[in-house]
């Protein structure tokens, strides 16, 4: 008889860690939830702000005084743009967008686990592209190249991840009742 009772309480206390377990699933829902909402408007922030920084950078490229005088500029390298003041509002905010911004995004995103393989790829890689945006103007002339480039297809992909997450989640899209064929 004693069999019985040591089951019937590993069953009441299975009951109770799936319990436990169910209570901390909801939990993880609520905070994915949250995550995703805070991830759609943190995508459409940054597209914002990445067109305040291309127009900061033209800003600063056409306010260079030495455009003028291009035939006084260093040749030897882009040290009349590197020493040059006109671009600190750029760099500054391209600072806090790279570190600060990319990192706090990368872990809203894990958070957020999407359920959408595509859109969980596209939550972790654009982070990692956008810190790799800061690196790109100092590898010179070819590596710098890349940096506008680099920048236009991050706004891209910030601008699809803001469209996607503001779309229903597919597993409540209904799908379209399909008529009978008329004359069956």
């Amino acid at each position: 008889m004693a069999l019985p009772v040591a089951l019937s309480r590993r069953t009441t206390c299975s009951t109770f860690d799936g319990l436990l377990l169910r209570k901390g699933a909801q939990r993880m829902t609520g905070v994915r939830r949250s995550a995703r909402s805070v991830l759609r408007w943190f995508a459409g922030l940054y597209v914002v702000l990445i067109v305040i920084q291309v127009f900061l950078a033209g800003e600063g490229i056409f306010g260079l005084k030495n455009i003028e005088h291009a035939d006084d500029c260093n040749k030897a390298g882009a040290a009349c743009i590197a020493n040059s003041k006109t671009l600190d509002a750029h760099r500054a905010l391209g600072f806090f967008l790279t570190l600060p911004g990319a990192v706090l995004f990368l872990i809203v995103a894990l958070v957020a686990w999407l359920p959408n393989k595509r859109l969980r790829t596209l939550s972790i890689v654009v982070p990692l592209l956008t810190f790799v945006q800061m690196i790109l103007p100092g590898l010179g002339r070819w590596g710098g190249a890349f940096h506008p480039l680099n920048a236009i297809l991050v706004l891209g992909m910030y601008g699809w991840l803001f469209y996607r997450l503001g779309q229903k989640p597919e597993e409540f899209v209904e799908a379209a009742p399909v008529a009978a064929p008329a004359g069956s």
